[in-house]
């Protein structure tokens, strides 16, 4: 089969691999169309978290192997003992890989197993023309949602998964920092769990029509000033929740000013180096700091989203390439244009 192979900082390629087999409890789904997140971005172009020499903790591989994570598509084969799926069911999948008995793991958190990996990291993934996933971590498309669309609802389970970590939010004011494809869901896990004013800062005016569209307040940070407009829309009264969305120092520093006293913090944003984080603005108005790793039941919950129209996955991909245009039209292409673009999708088999 054809698959997008990583071999190392900037060498991805496109090759012809042997087909995978489902082992016991796993399926193995003829991919239609996958997304390209902003960790397969990492990889490509650094820091890479694939171990190159060192096996990963719960795996045992390493490099090369077939990266991607996001995907929809239909069940070729099932595995001995998967019981309620069956060849042709479509599906998409959280595409975590955990050891099943740690603390973690046997109270229903597995998304911070101690041991969490992931396709397209710890494991072969799905950028390729199938992948094998666990069954337990299937989820079917409803009638009315395409395979495409399908694709969405893993990076957009994580907004709603870090907005259940909030509790609740109903009538709260809230600032989004970093309108891609995870501020985003952040954005839609806000909405539709009831918070009030909802404002989404970012860089340029890429999103505007979109936030705006759908209720929010807009900002570009890079024509105005943001500290100044987030205290005049809350009337000098800050946010009651901030979803950090970017992962670099300043935005960590904004969350923080822009968080009223006894208000929270959402961080979701992957960084590159560790931030220096102002611990006492944090402390002395006991703002609290979350943190939010992928999902574990919510990908169900975009689903129904997209389903019911509540999300239009249509404004969210704004390019499709093929595995055989990937590395050009998709992540050099990426490298110059990534503010413009919100999800970038694969047609596999689609």
């Amino acid at each position: 089969m054809k698959a997008a192979v990583w071999h190392g900082h900037k060498d991805l390629r496109i090759e012809d691999v042997k087909e995978p087999v489902p082992g016991k409890g796993q399926v193995k789904i003829r991919v239609a169309w996958a997304g390209i997140c902003g960790t397969d971005r990492h990889e490509y172009e650094g820091p890479n978290f694939i171990p190159v020499e060192k096996p990963h903790r719960l795996t045992g591989r390493t490099a090369p192997l077939i990266i991607g994570h996001e995907f929809a598509g239909e069940i070729a084969e099932v595995g001995e003992g998967v019981e309620g799926w069956k060849a042709g069911d479509r599906v998409t999948a959280n595409g975590s890989l955990t050891c099943g008995t740690c603390e973690a793991c046997r109270s229903g958190r597995y998304n911070i197993c101690s041991k969490l990996g992931f396709l397209g990291v710890g494991d072969d993934g799905a950028f390729a023309e199938y992948v094998i996933v666990n069954a337990d971590r299937l989820f079917a498309i409803p009638d009315g949602v395409s395979d495409h669309d399908a694709v969405l609802a893993e990076p957009l389970a994580c907004g709603i998964h870090a907005t259940h970590l909030l509790g609740d939010i109903r009538g709260k004011d809230v600032v989004v920092l970093g309108p891609g494809i995870i501020g985003l869901s952040a954005f839609y896990g806000a909405k539709y769990a009831g918070a009030g004013r909802i404002l989404v800062s970012g860089i340029g005016d890429y999103r505007r029509e979109l936030i705006e569209s759908e209720g929010g307040t807009y900002v570009d940070a890079s024509a105005e000033d943001l500290a100044a407009k987030v205290s005049d829309w809350s009337g000098g009264n800050l946010a009651d929740v901030v979803y950090e969305c970017i992962g670099i120092e300043q935005t960590m520093d904004q969350a923080i000013r822009f968080t009223k006293p006894g208000g929270k913090i959402m961080v979701m944003g992957v960084f590159g180096r560790k931030p220096v984080v102002d611990m006492n603005t944090l402390q002395e108005a006991e703002r609290a700091i979350y943190t939010s790793q992928a999902h574990v039941g919510e990908i169900a919950e975009a689903l129904e989203y997209l389903r019911d129209g509540k999300i239009d996955a249509s404004r969210l991909v704004t390019r499709e390439v093929t595995l055989d245009t990937l590395v050009e039209d998709g992540f050099e292409y990426l490298i110059g244009h990534g503010p413009e673009n919100i999800k970038v999708l694969i047609r596999i088999g689609g």
